[in-house]
């Protein structure tokens, strides 16, 4: 029996298609919450992007965010953090303050940017959010950094930081993500939290970022409109695109909401 569901955001639960979030997906996630099932948003974004796109009014009853780097129940307490080590801190720091190249810095409670360029307008106008506003480092604690660049640099960063992991999202966007946690192990500390064994898990993606948690979960699916042959590999289901009422049919298909 399914007791927790996983959703990524990007292309799962906001359709950049139409830029909402479909009515099928919002009818599934009040069915879910109706009949006790935990719906859990498990992304790549900052709580603040959640905010300012609106999602939070769905009441999600956890938050895996940043790539698994803070992991937040309903309430929107910590329920575990993975911050960068300092090394790997000081070589995103580096870059950030010489402005190789644009790059986002992500607190616990804030996320900035050091400067913009084209790359950084191309990837908000795909994401559907706003650029993040242009501040200094403070010495606060960071959780996750995003550097804006094409394919062909990516070889730069790793040499930068070769400690960390690196998951592109956009053409002209990749994630730097401290090594030790991903979106499984935000998703293993929520289980934990909650009392509920993987057996009783689902989870629903579409992006680079969802590979681990869709094979780890009991359940993976992959929605139609997902960008490449690897993410399909790793689920368990390929279902619809998101605009075809793909996450509510694949729900429907394993029997965690009636027809």
């Amino acid at each position: 029996m399914i007791k927790a569901v996983f959703f990524d955001i990007d292309g799962t639960i906001f359709s950049h298609f139409t830029k909402q979030v479909p009515p099928s997906t919002k009818q599934a996630l009040q069915e879910l919450k109706d009949k006790g099932v935990l719906r859990v948003a498990a992304t790549g974004r900052h709580l603040i992007e959640l905010q300012d796109m609106d999602l939070l009014k769905y009441d999600f009853d956890g938050y895996v965010t940043l790539n698994g780097q803070i992991c937040l129940d309903r309430r929107l307490n910590v329920i575990y953090g993975n911050p960068f080590t300092e090394r790997d801190r000081d070589a995103v720091i580096r870059l950030f303050k010489n402005k190789e190249m644009p790059l986002i810095l992500m607190e616990k409670d804030r996320m900035y940017i050091n400067y913009v360029d084209e790359h950084v307008v191309r990837a908000h106008e795909d994401i559907h959010t706003r650029i993040p506003d242009i501040r200094e480092y403070g010495g606060a604690t960071l959780y996750m950094s995003a550097a804006y660049c094409e394919k062909d640099r990516e070889a730069f960063l790793t040499s930068q930081i070769g400690d960390c992991i690196f998951t592109r999202w956009s053409r002209h966007g990749v994630d730097i993500i401290p090594r030790g946690a991903d979106k499984v192990s935000g998703i293993e500390q929520f289980l934990a939290h909650a009392g509920i064994r993987r057996e009783e898990s689902m989870a629903f993606g579409d992006g680079e970022n969802d590979v681990a948690m869709l094979e780890y979960a009991a359940v993976g699916v992959a929605l139609g409109n997902a960008k490449n042959e690897q993410i399909k590999a790793a689920a368990d289901y390929v279902t619809d695109h998101i605009d075809e009422d793909g996450l509510r049919k694949a729900l429907v298909r394993y029997q965690v909401l009636d027809d």
